[in-house]
């Protein structure tokens, strides 16, 4: 198998067809929105992650070491990929994705602040839970209670009862009132601020992302025992993958499907709040 050397943005039966296992996994994953607007509604429109895709790969700019010769050297894997009747050229190509992809995310992802008036509800509901009540002098707390505004080296302190109760009233009748919705409504995101997952979190992403792939082949599906998520041998090839990808570098997580299970039951509820740094 040889891959191509740089794909085209011009439509091409062909290699239109070597990224089939990609294009339902970025329609899941990386969707596109766009807005009727007639309506003012919003739609999902067809994802541009797979032109993403085309365009790192060109670059020379995908994240993987892992080479085709490894790919094509681990017999085991293509034994599962033929037993599967799974497209080993499409699936090299699946692999380059699912792995940058999720690198992208997991390791490279770029936090999304919470909504401004997130900000202040949170400011709000941390003085109220504190109130005790208001006396002859005024508010009353349970706990001692200021507020610290830093600008620069400069600390302005309020420390007063019935001052700090104010503020949370004036707030929070903000947010009843909507006074505040000139607000941005979106997140405030700071590219300059990746963080990293760990490599766990990006096994199991990866792995999710791989069996969405197999979850959009129904003949997979169809040879599924009954009530099962994956067959085994769905397993293996995501064990394998885990291992030529790098991920996991210790080589028994190729004998058993043991660390698949163990991850997927961990982080299944798990919700990754960042943004693509590869694919925005």
């Amino acid at each position: 198998m040889k891959p191509i050397d740089n794909f085209s943005f011009q439509y091409s039966e062909e290699e239109y067809s070597l990224l089939d296992y990609i294009y339902p996994v970025a329609q899941e994953y990386a969707p596109d929105f766009d807005y009727n607007e007639d309506t003012g509604e919003s739609y999902m429109a067809v994802s541009q992650a797979s032109d993403i895709f085309k365009g790192r790969y060109n670059a020379r700019k995908l994240r993987h070491k892992f080479t085709v010769e490894e790919y094509m050297q681990d017999k085991e894997l293509q034994g599962y990929l033929q037993a599967l009747e799974l497209d080993s050229e499409k699936f090299w190509y699946l692999l380059l994705f699912c792995y940058d992809y999720s690198w992208g995310i997991c390791m490279k992802g770029i936090e999304i602040n919470k909504f401004p008036v997130e900000y202040i509800r949170d400011f709000v509901d941390a003085i109220y839970s504190n109130y005790a009540g208001s006396g002859m002098l005024g508010a009353i707390f349970n706990e001692p209670i200021s507020l610290t505004l830093k600008i620069g080296r400069k600390n302005i302190v309020i420390d007063n009862n019935n001052a700090i109760a104010c503020i949370a009233k004036f707030c929070d009748d903000g947010l009843e009132n909507n006074d505040l919705t000139n607000l941005s409504s979106g997140h405030f995101i700071d590219l300059t601020r990746q963080s990293s997952d760990s490599v766990s979190v990006l096994a199991y992403y990866f792995s999710k992302m791989i069996i969405s792939a197999f979850n959009h082949q129904e003949h997979l599906q169809d040879k599924r025992k009954k009530g099962a998520n994956l067959s085994d041998k769905e397993k293996m090839v995501i064990a394998h993958s885990l291992y030529l990808t790098g991920i996991i570098s210790n080589e028994s997580v190729r004998e058993s499907d043991e660390y698949l299970k163990a991850i997927l039951k961990r982080y299944k509820n798990i919700e990754i709040k960042k943004l693509n740094s590869f694919y925005l």
